[in-house]
């Protein structure tokens, strides 16, 4: 290890870098969030030094200035290969730093390759632990947490030298054993040809961020009050008294002891007041609407009008969500701190909360937005290539109706709302592995009935039939299934001893092949625009 504090030793260290063939680096924040921190150190190992190097930067009287490291640097991020363990947060912190990271040469990411290639757990000690059997500390180890936590500039400089020194000499270890991986279930070009390039292209749209307005939220946080209010009172007039409507075992006494309506399902404090218990309930008792449109106005106060505005960067005005390739097991993208794949569109009000993001407040930029139509049924139709589905699709029909035509007999202009909504129920729900249980709880149709509509369905759709059947038979017989362009998940669940454990296992394997195609179509369009975008140095961002 070498901790470079100088402007001597750091040109040496410029010169060394200049004949490696790969650089492996590791950045630390004094925030959590990368959009937030101060850059306070960086690791770095190259390829022809057993060394690593650490160059502190929180020190304000240091030789060294954050600025002309950086600047140094940059240039062979661009044209060498860069590895590191996820790097989306690394490079996110450097661009908020100063750094571009549309250049940023991204070679191989250690997160990212471990989850593709199936491990269980890919944060970085347990990864290094588990394929390299050695033992490294924890950030937190040095730092402490909770109300014991220091600051990185508290951390003695060698503790924190040492501990990134070790990470990077170790990811490159990881990055030999995770590529043997990958070239063994030949996802060794997927990875170059899809994953890698996402990477830099997430970074810039979590650095683009959003605008949210807040005088839009503001105004709509006064609507919602009222509306709560409302419908508060109108729960209390419907019973004749009031009682506390937040409180689950309290309406669940008020439900099915006091007004003895018929309870659902029970649980360890009594008889569950879920949404779906309160839904089966509607038509019976008045009481049942404003409590569901409590709920409802409840949470969207709560999770988005009240919650966005703390996401608010206070330097860039916009809020930066981090979007994590390894968050969901079908290879879809998953947002978080705050959820923005999760913005409500089936009310009149969460249409409200969707409106309030904006390009720029008060500007003459535009926000467009653009999705696949029915993207996980085409993609159905493709692996399962069912005539009637293929046939759905490309003579444009509305598929819902041209299911619930296809199904109830009937042409496509007799097709009705109720004979559409169900066959929509059940077009979303067979990658899923939907039941006649699961019918029963999303439909008025008994389990009897559902049973019979999913039969009907099958029929309808035999060939979809054979190939969910014949998915599950070579999960079981590989122990993987596979997306379109290759992409594997382990399904070790088929192999349980314990029946609900593999019927489980039997859902994965049937809806990972069809969902995970699906993110691999949109996943790779998002690289193309990014591309094109930087390709043709136009203003508009993703």
């Amino acid at each position: 290890l070498k901790i470079l504090v100088s402007v001597n030793e750091f040109s040496d260290f410029i010169a060394d870098l200049t004949k490696s063939s790969s650089i492996c680096l590791e950045a630390h924040g004094d925030d959590p969030d990368p959009m937030r921190a101060n850059l306070v150190g960086i690791a770095i190992s190259l390829s022809q030094k057993t060394e690593a190097f650490y160059i502190p930067l929180f020190n304000a009287e240091q030789e060294l200035t954050k600025n002309e490291v950086l600047t140094r640097i940059q240039p062979h991020m661009e044209n060498l290969p860069v590895i590191g363990h996820d790097l989306n947060h690394t490079l996110t912190l450097l661009a908020n730093n100063g750094v571009n990271p549309s250049t940023v040469k991204v070679s191989f990411d250690t997160l990212i390759a471990a989850h593709l290639a199936g491990q269980k757990n890919y944060n970085l000690k347990p990864l290094i632990f588990n394929r390299l059997n050695i033992e490294v500390l924890e950030l937190n180890e040095l730092t402490g947490t909770g109300k014991k936590q220091i600051p990185y500039s508290s951390v003695p400089l060698e503790n924190l030298a040492n501990y990134s020194a070790a990470n990077v000499t170790n990811i490159r270890k990881l990055e030999y054993a995770l590529k043997e991986d990958l070239k063994k279930q030949n996802l060794h070009e997927y990875n170059d040809k899809y994953t890698i390039p996402a990477i830099s292209v997430l970074v810039q749209m979590q650095v683009n961020g959003i605008t949210v307005d807040q005088a839009k939220l503001e105004e709509l946080n006064t609507e919602i009050t009222t509306e709560i209010a409302l419908a508060q009172k109108a729960a209390f007039d419907a019973v004749g008294h009031e009682f506390n409507i937040n409180s689950p075992s309290q309406l669940s006494d008020l439900l099915f002891n006091e007004i003895k309506l018929p309870p659902g399902r029970r649980t360890q404090s009594g008889y569950s007041t879920d949404a779906a218990v309160l839904e089966n309930l509607r038509s019976v008792h008045p009481v049942i609407d404003p409590i569901l449109r409590h709920r409802e106005l409840s949470k969207l106060k709560s999770t988005y009008v009240d919650a966005l505005p703390d996401y608010i960067n206070p330097h860039t005005k916009r809020i930066h969500t981090t979007y994590n390739q390894a968050g969901s097991a079908t290879g879809r993208l998953a947002s978080s701190e705050p959820n923005l794949q999760n913005i409500p569109i089936r009310t009149a009000l969460g249409l409200r909360v969707r409106e309030a993001f904006v390009p720029q407040v008060r500007s003459d930029w535009t926000l467009l937005s653009a999705d696949y139509s029915q993207i996980d049924l085409r993609a159905l139709a493709h692996l399962s290539q069912d005539p009637a589905l293929l046939a759905a699709f490309e003579n444009d029909e509305d598929i819902h109706s041209s299911t619930a035509s296809l199904i109830y007999g009937v042409p496509i202009s007799e097709v009705t709302r109720d004979m559409r909504r169900l066959a929509k129920v059940m077009n979303f729900g067979v990658a899923y592995g939907l039941s006649a249980f699961g019918i029963s709880q999303q439909t008025e149709l008994s389990r009897e009935e559902g049973a019979q509509f999913i039969e009907s369905y099958f029929s309808t759709y035999s060939q979809v039939k054979n190939y969910l059947d014949s998915t599950i038979n070579i999960a079981k017989e590989k122990g993987y299934v596979e997306t379109l362009l290759g992409r594997r998940r382990y399904v070790p669940e088929l192999k349980s001893p314990i029946y609900p454990v593999r019927q489980a296992g039997e859902r994965i394997a049937v809806n990972m092949p069809v969902q995970g195609t699906s993110a691999d179509i949109i996943n790779e369009a998002m690289v193309k625009i990014q591309n094109e975008l930087n390709r043709n140095s136009l203003n508009s961002k993703m």
